[in-house]
């Protein structure tokens, strides 16, 4: 009978995933565009590894854990005052109108009206 390899386990401190060799899960999904596959290639890990782990640690799947958080920066970003286009770049979307699309999915609010309204909470931007 062969035996079961030990598992990946990632620890949940507050608001950090860490991966067992003390990297931020999050991070490197940043680090690989939010990419599940590039996420579970950087760790040696097959997807579903990847998936259970995430799943274990925070009740999401990687793709809906990766998604809020990069909107999370989407916001951050635009508090501190980048364009639409370029958030949308430096999170690695290829096209604008995918951001756009995830923007509205998100947030429940077009790209520019999101913008207005966290820079209306923000006005030092």
């Amino acid at each position: 009978m062969a035996q079961d390899s030990p598992r990946f386990k990632i620890a949940r401190e507050g608001q950090r995933f860490v991966c067992p060799d003390g990297q931020d899960l999050l991070e490197l999904a940043e680090a690989e565009d939010f990419s599940v596959s590039g996420v579970a290639e950087s760790l040696d890990l097959t997807n579903r590894q990847l998936e259970y782990a995430v799943e274990r640690a925070s009740g999401l799947r990687p793709k809906e854990l990766f998604r809020r958080h990069r909107m999370l920066l989407a916001r951050r970003l635009v508090a501190e005052g980048f364009s639409l286009q370029v958030i949308a770049h430096r999170l690695g979307f290829k096209h604008y109108t995918h951001f756009a699309s995830e923007v509205k999915s998100y947030f429940d609010l077009p790209p520019r009206q999101f913008q207005k309204s966290v820079r209306s909470l923000c006005p030092e931007t």
